[in-house]
């Protein structure tokens, strides 16, 4: 039985995936959400807010860099 996936306090921001919330202009001026990067250990973080369905150009934008399943 395998291990549930649990979060590496330790893994360190990588590399950004797809374009910066500013180039987008999705942070509305204030800071530099949402972002998608690839974690040290693999791992990938999405930056902030639950806003999945208003911020679709990120994730777009990252496809390009992610693997296929």
């Amino acid at each position: 039985m395998s291990q549930p996936w649990q979060a590496d306090p330790d893994a360190a921001l990588a590399r950004r995936l797809g374009k910066p919330p500013t180039e987008l202009g999705t942070t509305g001026g204030r800071d530099g959400c949402p972002d998608i990067w690839e974690l040290d250990n693999g791992d990938i973080a999405v930056i902030g807010r639950d806003l999945t369905a208003a911020y679709r150009a990120t994730l777009l934008s990252a496809k390009a860099d992610l693997p296929d399943a």
